[in-house]
């Protein structure tokens, strides 16, 4: 079965403040999970935790099955980090050129309205959305099955937040998502599954309504 599973995640600093204890997560390709949780409940840390970048305390993770200890060294997993990645003294077209290979993958971002119109630009020069954007993209060109976005709409202009969303629907019917922002909307219009991290563990949301009952004021939703 193609899944990113993981269980039993435990996480803790200096063996003190328990912040994760006990998290099950997992993550199927054609599903876009959104993970909520409030500021500090360590959603940036799972995240980092899924890709094998950050050593948890105790748990297991299986790829496709199969218990792995580094996801990212199966190039399975991409995972977009809160912080911005790409040099800032390349230009855009430089960068794509360093991470995509195929040449039709090349061609398709190129042609990319929203990057077209900024090839020549240099990334320091790009705005906040612009960069996001152009970095979505270069993940997805990567032949990953599963993606772990980390603030993918964080500073990020409404027109951009649409077209990002409509990027994560264009591949989410082959690949899976697991998606972390405090703009929960922007999420929650995409997403199939929604989980909340609290007190150290996942909780299975139904519906928008309960959220009201563990996360956002009561009335959020209301028509």
């Amino acid at each position: 079965m193609k899944e990113l599973y993981a269980d039993s995640i435990a996480f803790s600093y200096r063996n003190q403040y328990s912040l994760l204890s006990g998290v099950f997560i997992n993550c199927k390709p054609g599903e876009v999970v959104a993970l909520l949780g409030r500021n500090g409940c360590g959603k940036s840390t799972l995240l980092k935790i899924l890709f094998g970048i950050q050593k948890p305390k105790n748990g297991l993770i299986r790829l496709d099955g199969k218990r792995i200890r580094y996801p990212y060294l199966s190039k399975e997993v991409c995972y977009l980090p809160q912080h911005r990645f790409l040099p800032t003294s390349k230009t855009v077209v430089q960068m794509i050129s360093f991470m995509l290979k195929d040449g039709n993958e090349k061609e398709q971002i190129m042609s990319d309205p929203i990057l077209q119109k900024v090839l020549s630009q240099k990334i320091a020069d790009l705005s906040v959305g612009e960069q996001r954007y152009l970095e979505l993209l270069l993940l997805l060109g990567q032949k990953a099955t599963y993606y772990l976005l980390d603030e993918p709409f964080s500073g990020v202009a409404p027109y951009l937040k649409e077209r990002i969303q409509q990027l994560i629907l264009r591949y989410s019917h082959a690949k899976g998502f697991v998606i972390s922002d405090h703009h929960y909307n922007s999420v929650l219009d995409i997403s199939n599954r929604i989980l909340l991290l609290q007190n150290g563990g996942c909780r299975q949301i139904e519906n928008k309504r309960d959220l009201e009952s563990f996360y956002v004021p009561e009335g959020t939703f209301d028509d």
